[in-house]
């Protein structure tokens, strides 16, 4: 099963071990699988890694599936089993849990059920008797939600009806053979795979279930390139027919589905090859013609790919850590916790940065011109960064995306070149600082440490192998300056308190509301942030000698 994740690996140093693979690295080594995860989520804590066992003869194998070792592995799995069992309920885990079990992948939070019917009304059972949290997600189809809080986070717990009059039936109905297999809940657990999902794991190959597949839910056309990415696997050459056959119908699906879709497939380990694999089966095109229309469109150096081809290779670089940026520690810790910010629609900030890398070059289709002189020909990009944010924005709202998330990745694409523009200036002051957080930043959602770490993506993605790196280092002495000012001196530099408020103006100056109060409180803002002014006495002076305030005793008088 492994020959693609293990491609540019040794296994001859790995005797008698467990190893833990992501993209095509070895992050994890022990003697039990066990182990072996706990070293891979030292090093890589976001990630999944695959847990694979090499014998003494150097050979990768699959872990043999023992489904009740797996089951007991997960406590509250055990609790939930013992429940079910006790009220004499048939139920069976199907879907992603069981397709991860086989893949030797631990780390699962969602755990999907089918029961032949009720699932509603299961789900409720089971939300009283873990005392969990319980909703409704689709009572049409009797499909209700248990949400458990734990430890490590919440593990949500999905009861459905069966698809048909039997579990055959439900498997049948599935998207891929992979997610086609079952755990009966009974004693001992039994593996049901009666469309042989587990060979075509074995085989790395991502296949449907049944020739409707796609036309029964044609969100599957991204669900297939995105555990074909996920897992580094192949779609089956009749799959890939089915998967073509059904892209007419992707209007069909909902916004909100495309978007909760796209979202997931940006987020593998490998989003640009994600997004090679829908322009190259005809798939981009109606999902994302702004993203499509970069195709073949060159640029000068120091870029040296076309704008598409440079957009995939950022894509592709996002999943690199904060410290594989270059960032020193505390600061790659503190930009970590940012990034696991959460925005409304339950995305966090991680979740949206691959949106926008993907869009951030979108208006440069649009703002190509070509300049002749002695003979050489510049591309030019003109006010691309404007374009690309206006389209970011229709896209986003096309997808029904939140409008603190809309905010956010038009803000990182607005601004995207506002840290290779300060590193072009050489002197970084504290008045720079202050404006890049100003003008970047929305109330509800702050971007500024979003855009330095996309100004990096975006760098490694711009020059040939070996190139550009003076105008790296500058680059990332920037970043970091900006990181440290936002993580450090959040109150001296990005936003210090207030010296005097709109009232203070009023009653010292006998001013009157209106636009001047606003723009005398961000001048002494800036100030502030500047080293200017450092106290109420201070501020007072500044707010006298503001140009602004005497034009208007001027008029006054």
């Amino acid at each position: 099963m492994t020959q693609n994740q293990t491609s540019a690996i040794d296994p001859s140093l790995y005797p008698n071990r467990w190893i833990a693979i992501i993209k095509d690295q070895v992050i994890g080594v022990g003697l039990t699988p066990e182990q072996a995860f706990r070293a891979a989520k030292r090093t890589r804590p976001k990630e999944k890694p695959s847990l694979l066992y090499v014998d003494s003869e150097g050979q990768v194998t699959l872990p043999q599936a023992n489904a009740a070792d797996w089951l007991n592995r997960h406590p509250l799995l055990r609790e939930t089993i013992a429940l079910l069992q006790r009220q004499g309920v048939e139920a069976y885990l199907v879907g992603g849990a069981v397709r991860d079990l086989l893949l030797g992948r631990n780390e699962v939070i969602d755990f999907d059920f089918v029961v032949p019917d009720n699932g509603l009304g299961v789900a409720r059972r089971v939300a009283n008797g873990l005392k969990a949290a319980f909703y409704p997600l689709d009572a049409q189809r009797g499909t209700g939600r248990v949400v458990c809080d734990t430890p490590d986070g919440k593990i949500y717990l999905d009861f459905a009806s069966f698809r048909g009059p039997d579990l055959e039936t439900d498997l049948a109905d599935r998207d891929f053979t992979i997610n086609a297999i079952a755990i009966s809940l009974t004693d001992p657990p039994q593996l049901i795979d009666p469309l042989a999902g587990q060979d075509d794991l074995r085989q790395q190959a991502i296949r449907a279930a049944a020739p409707d597949a796609f036309s029964h839910d044609p969100a599957r056309v991204l669900r297939a390139v995105r555990q074909a990415t996920e897992f580094d696997f192949r779609v089956t050459p009749d799959t890939e027919t089915y998967l073509r056959q059904a892209i007419p119908q992707l209007n069909n699906v909902s916004p909100e589905r495309q978007r909760d879709e796209l979202v997931k497939l940006l987020n593998t380990p490998a989003p640009g090859r994600a997004v090679r694999m829908l322009h190259n089966y005809g798939v981009l095109s109606p999902l994302l013609p702004e993203v499509e229309a970069m195709v073949g469109v060159t640029q000068s150096a120091p870029h040296y790919q076309t704008v598409f081809e440079h957009t995939l290779a950022a894509l592709d670089t996002w999943p690199v850590d904060a410290e594989g940026l270059g960032i020193p520690d505390p600061l790659a810790d503190k930009t970590r916790r940012y990034l696991n910010t959460e925005v409304s629609g339950n995305l966090s900030i991680a979740a949206l940065m691959p949106l926008a890398l993907l869009l951030h070059d979108t208006g440069k289709p649009l703002t190509r011109t070509e300049e002749t002189a002695a003979g050489a020909t510049k591309i030019r990009f003109l006010g691309h960064a404007r374009e690309s944010a206006h389209l970011a924005r229709q896209i986003m709202n096309r997808f029904r995306f939140s409008s603190q998330a809309t905010d956010f990745v038009t803000n990182v694409v607005l601004h995207h070149m506002r840290p290779l523009m300060l590193a072009a200036e050489g002197q970084l002051s504290r008045r720079a600082i202050y404006r890049f957080f100003r003008d970047s930043s929305s109330p509800t959602c702050p971007a500024g440490v979003a855009i330095a770490l996309h100004a990096l993506i975006d760098h490694q993605a711009t020059y040939p192998p070996g190139q550009g790196q003076t105008e790296g280092e500058q680059l990332r002495e920037v970043a970091i300056r900006l990181l440290t000012a936002y993580f450090e001196a959040q109150d001296q530099v990005v936003d210090p308190p207030p010296l005097l408020n709109g009232r203070d103006l009023m009653d010292i100056f006998g001013l009157k509301e209106g636009r001047l109060i606003g723009l005398l409180l961000g001048n002494l803002k800036e100030a502030q942030a500047a080293g200017e002014v450092a106290d109420r006495a201070a501020a007072i002076d500044f707010i006298k000698a503001d140009p602004n305030f005497a034009h208007q005793q001027r008029k006054d008088l």
